[in-house]
């Protein structure tokens, strides 16, 4: 209701009561009518607009894992292959520049376990001598060798064992992401 209506609805009521001093004249009590404080009009006011969510950017770690160099049976030496994927690495590296690499060095389970830990081993130190040659320092990488341990394809076919005579790079990277 508008202001109007409220005050014409206020002057109606008070009539009936016979207590309003115009357009009527007296009332029964012989008094002026007091509105007291609580009783005066009040007319709603609208409510206030949502306050819009405070959008903010913070940064959240983002694993990343890098697959694609693997190694002929008995050998730590890089393929053809292996230098497009490592390429790519040190780009990336060199893009993220506070990425630490850890570098897995995996075989396949042909021969003893101490034998392909240390094959392991010489393969992850293959992959990081090639990121430091292009730049990659060797403070930002962790070798760690696994020999056969952690397989991803089956040990009784040449290409499973291939597949698992290979190094992973694992490393987290700090993407920007808006919350509210």
């Amino acid at each position: 209701m508008t202001a109007k209506k409220y005050a014409f609805l206020a002057v109606v009521i008070l009539a009936a009561a016979g207590c309003a001093e115009a357009p009527f004249q007296g009332c029964p009590a012989k008094k002026t009518p007091v509105v007291a404080p609580s009783q005066a009009l009040v007319v709603p006011q609208p409510a206030p607009a949502p306050i819009a969510p405070v959008q903010q950017a913070v940064l959240e770690s983002k694993p990343i894992t890098i697959t694609g160099i693997n190694f002929q049976l008995n050998s730590s030496k890089l393929m053809s292959h292996d230098i497009r994927v490592l390429d790519e690495v040190a780009g990336f590296a060199r893009k993220h520049d506070s990425a630490v690499l850890d570098v897995n060095g995996y075989c396949s389970k042909v021969g003893s376990y101490a034998y392909n830990q240390h094959l392991s081993e010489q393969r992850a130190e293959s992959v990081a001598r090639y990121l430091e040659a292009h730049g990659v320092s060797r403070s930002r990488m962790v070798l760690k060798g696994h020999s056969y341990d952690d397989p991803v394809a089956s040990n009784a076919t040449r290409q499973g064992r291939f597949a698992n005579q290979r190094v992973e790079i694992d490393s987290n990277i700090q993407v920007e992401k808006t919350v509210r």
